[in-house]
Formats: C-alpha cells, structure tokens, sequence
C-alpha cells in the first residue's frame, strides 16, 4: 500500500469512529526542500502521524503546528522559509526552520474537528424523518431501537450507527459526551420515562435531552422526576414537548421542528422553545 493511499483509508477510518485530525499538505515549494508538492501528513491528537512532508525539522514543526490547530479548530495556509540559521528579519512573519535546505515551503492544514453526536431513541416515522433531516447537518446521528425491523440501514439509511439493543441496558452503559443531543421518541411512553430517569440518575452532563411529549404528559414527567429522583433536580436540558413552535403535527413537520431547535442550541440562537408554553 502507497503513502497516499494509507493516508485515506486512515481518513475513512476516523471519520467512521468520528475521532478529530489535522491533515498537512505541501501545497507549493520554492528551491531545495525535502518535500514535493502534494506531500501529506495526517495527524491526530495524540501526535500518531501517517504520511510525511518531507522530515527533518519542517515535519516536527508540522506536526506541532498541527496540533495547535486542532485545539483552535482553524484551517489555514502557512508559509515556512528553510535555511541553516533560524534568523529573520523582525518585519517578517513567515517562520524560518533551521535546515540545511534553502528554499521555501507553503503548507495548507486542514482540520476535521469532532462532531456533536445525536443519539436518536426510536427509529420509527418520526425519528426516521429526523435522521433525514439531520443527515444534511454537521453531526454525528447514532440510533437506538430495540427492534430489529427498525434498527437498520435499509430503514433508516441516514445514520452514521445503528444500535440494536434494549433501550434501558443501553441507556445504562452507553457514555455520551458532554456536548451530545439525546432525543427519545420510542414507541412506548413507558421506556421514554424510563430512558430520560436513567440518565438524570447517571448524571450525566449533556447539552439537550428532548423528549417526544404533548403538554400534559411533558408536565407529568417533570413530576414523576422529581417524585423519583428529588425536587432540587436540575432539568434546565431538558425540552419536552421537544422542538420549537414552527406549527404542524406530521412526522416530517415534528422531525423538522425537532433539527431546527437541535440547530439553534448548536449556534446559541434565541427561538420560540414549545417547552416554554408548557
């Protein structure tokens, strides 16, 4: 297997598992330098590397550069100039690297940061409907059925995972980041509660847990919450009825109400909550 092609499996690999890396291309050289125009280097947060720029002291300070971005989460074009002694004139921002080399090289990194993830909690109309509108979104959708004629790619082929399991023993194990949407729309009332207790009593940090509900029922799991779990409990993320108050009631039309009030949180936009007129 070729350097290039390595790098692009790689590339698949981290996107399938959604892991973040900063891919370094030499875009345009001047004089003697080591690598070529078109010379790659892939690098994750852990510093692993697959690929090259040509080595020596301008793939450390790649490598390096490379990771900094990945904290800021900016791509960008950088000029290095190459020559024996790190001397430049105070006037210049182009970065000089120590090498024998004299030349010049223009680096383009481009960065492929973490996407949120979605855990979607039933794959029937609705949360059909949501994956589709999700899938033309920067998020990852993951979803959760406990039935096998629901919880596959010929039904719901716009997900990046499917999870055939239990809801609640999933619920019980699965470890959500902190910046995760949760939306739980089963086709039983009795695993939505069930699902949405299980992840307060984990306390878990999560941006958005919604939950499909009219008014009357949204106000009655407030309370068996509370009855359960405590008064003092903390449900500010909590949004039920879930979305915003754009009007319709089919699938297609609660599924987009749901992506918009999912996008919204994403941009910290100010909209019309329908949890606000519960």
């Amino acid at each position: 297997m070729n350097k290039l092609m390595a790098i692009y499996q790689k590339i698949i690999e981290l996107n399938q598992t959604n892991v973040p890396f900063a891919l370094a291309t030499v875009v345009k050289t001047q004089g003697t330098v080591p690598g070529k125009t078109g010379f790659k280097i892939l690098v994750e947060t852990s510093g692993k590397t697959t690929g090259t720029v040509g080595g020596g002291e301008i793939e450390k300070r790649v490598i390096n550069e490379s990771l900094e971005k990945l904290t800021s989460g900016q791509s960008g074009l950088q000029e290095y100039l190459l020559r024996e002694k790190a001397t430049h004139s105070a006037k210049s921002s182009v970065p000089v690297i120590p090498m024998m080399c004299h030349g010049r090289v223009w680096i383009y990194y481009e960065i492929s940061q973490k996407l949120a993830e979605i855990y979607i909690f039933g794959g029937g109309h609705v949360g059909q409907a949501l994956c589709r509108f999700l899938a033309h979104l920067n998020y990852r959708i993951i979803l959760i059925d406990n039935r096998k004629e629901f919880a596959n790619k010929e039904r719901n082929p716009f997900t990046n995972e499917i999870v055939c399991d239990d809801f609640i023993k999933f619920t019980q194990k699965f470890q959500p980041s902190s910046d995760a949407f949760i939306v739980i729309m089963t086709h039983e009332h009795n695993y939505d509660y069930e699902i949405l207790k299980i992840l307060y009593q984990r306390q878990l940090e999560l941006r958005y847990i919604g939950v499909i509900a009219s008014k009357t029922k949204s106000i009655e799991l407030r309370k068996k919450l509370k009855k359960h779990l405590g008064e003092k409990l903390n449900l500010k993320n909590l949004y039920s009825p879930i979305g915003i108050d754009i009007g319709g009631s089919t699938e297609s039309q609660i599924a987009l109400s749901v992506a918009a009030e999912i996008q919204a949180i994403t941009f910290q936009k100010f909209v019309s909550h329908l949890r606000d007129k519960t």
